[in-house]
């Protein structure tokens, strides 16, 4: 069975060259777009009329990070009454400029920048653009470097919530119209050189912000020849203040699983519970609302399907859901409910429904 080690020792950081609080270069150009490796930063806003978009900057597609880059921009806007559409436009490698200093990304005439306070994005695709401004109302974090190495500290999956939570405002284009916007969002980074079909088996990831708690919780399942090592990752915040950030005593369940046509099952109920020295934070998800689902072997191209279909059958799922917080720690006792957005990544689907 090959070793999974996780970057959250002093050592850890000492090897990555960082200081315990995040710093602006860590949200810039962290691979070589041409080399075997892949990197993407990620934006999603939720605003007070019920629309919503996610807006996502690639080097590469997920499932093909060999090569030289692919840069991509992808803009999904989701209407007050539900209706959704999605653009992916893929560039040139001469369309691509990131700094390394700071987070700069330009993707052909679409752009992100920002410091890890303050964010402007920039898509804009025939009839569906997106400007926004993010502002980090908690601050930048990750779980100590932020990194988990694969059989080898050359091998690796990193991530970082630049924004685990913030204001956002601006204006989405639709149906022809601009729509002045304002809400609440959410900005993390990603990078890594190890295929994530061949490393991860599945994961549950969600967030949410109930009253003045920030929740990002996570269950990450790893493949077989790492022995389905469990890599759980949790971070609470109350206000602008990081109350918790070890994932290791978290522990997930799901049940009442359902099917889902042309996909894997999927449940009704995830209950988190996290505990540690009679201190402990329970969460209940309840009541998931399908926002998309997706299989991901549509990512590649139509040849290559059916012979990898035998082997595997990637899957993605995207929920809102109802949330109940339980926390009960020194001196502080609370019961907040509120909404959540989750998600299930399936990336090695055929043994998926035997186990969550």
């Amino acid at each position: 069975m090959k070793q999974i080690i996780f970057g959250t020792s002093p050592q850890a950081l000492a090897k990555e060259g960082l200081a315990p609080k995040v710093e602006p270069w860590e949200d810039g150009l962290r691979t070589d777009p041409n080399d075997r490796a892949f990197e993407w930063w990620y934006f999603d806003a939720q605003f007070s009329d019920g629309s919503t978009a996610v807006i996502v900057f690639a080097t590469k597609p997920m499932l093909k990070y060999k090569g030289p880059a692919r840069p991509n921009v992808a803009l999904t806007i989701t209407r007050p009454a539900g209706s959704k559409t999605s653009r992916v436009l893929t560039y040139g490698p001469a369309d691509f400029r990131a700094a390394k200093e700071v987070c700069d990304v330009r993707i052909g005439p679409h752009w992100a920048r920002g410091d890890l306070h303050r964010y402007q994005v920039h898509a804009a695709m025939d009839d569906l653009a997106a400007e926004l401004e993010f502002t980090g109302l908690v601050p930048p974090w990750r779980p100590g470097a932020g990194k988990a190495y694969f059989g080898g500290l050359d091998r690796y999956f990193a991530w970082l919530p630049a924004v685990p939570y913030g204001r956002v405002e601006g204006q989405l284009i639709y149906n022809g119209q601009a729509h002045p916007v304002r809400g609440s969002g959410y900005h993390d980074h990603n990078w890594g050189n190890v295929p994530l079909s061949g490393v991860i088996d599945h994961w549950y990831w969600g967030r949410a912000h109930l009253g003045e708690y920030t929740l990002i919780f996570v269950e990450q399942v790893a493949a077989g020849e790492y022995g389905y090592t469990r890599m759980p990752v949790f971070m609470l915040a109350k206000g602008d203040r990081i109350l918790l950030g070890d994932g290791r005593p978290l522990r997930m369940q799901a049940r009442r699983f359902i099917p889902h046509p042309g996909g894997p099952p999927y449940p009704l109920e995830v209950d988190f519970q996290w505990e540690r020295g009679g201190e402990g934070v329970k969460l209940a998800l309840r009541d998931p609302r399908l926002l998309e689902a997706t299989d991901l072997l549509t990512m590649l191209p139509r040849w290559q399907r059916p012979l990898l279909r035998i082997f595997s059958a990637p899957y993605y799922f995207r929920f809102h859901a109802d949330l109940e917080l339980t926390l009960e720690m020194e001196n502080l006792s609370a019961k907040v409910k509120g909404p959540a957005l989750f998600e299930i990544m399936i990336l090695q689907g055929k043994k998926y429904p035997k186990r969550p």
